[in-house]
């Protein structure tokens, strides 16, 4: 019993490693690095998803949003909605204002 109580653990936490959100299903990831920080960008519609790869010391919404910011223009091409990014230091959203 314990060993299947490991292993099902093990892959419980192996499946959410890089999990993409509900919303962003079926996409590819992007891995791109802005400065120290690396993030998977995942580009759904007009709507972005940056999850950060990386360890950082103390690492505060603030300083990786403007990073994470960086990734969504570059992988997207297109700028982000003002007032749209919202997240956590790991996951951040953003939507979209693409060019027609």
């Amino acid at each position: 019993m314990r060993q299947w109580m490991i292993v099902m653990g093990s892959v419980a936490l192996l499946g959410g490693c890089n999990t993409p959100p509900i919303g962003f299903a079926g996409t590819t990831p992007t891995r791109i690095t802005i400065d120290q920080s690396e993030f998977d960008v995942r580009i759904k519609g007009d709507r972005a998803h940056a999850l950060r790869l990386n360890r950082e010391f103390a690492p505060n919404i603030g300083f990786v949003a403007g990073r994470a910011a960086q990734a969504i223009r570059h992988v997207s091409g297109c700028e982000i909605k003002p007032g749209s990014l919202a997240g956590d230091p790991i996951f951040i959203t953003a939507d979209l204002d693409c060019p027609s």
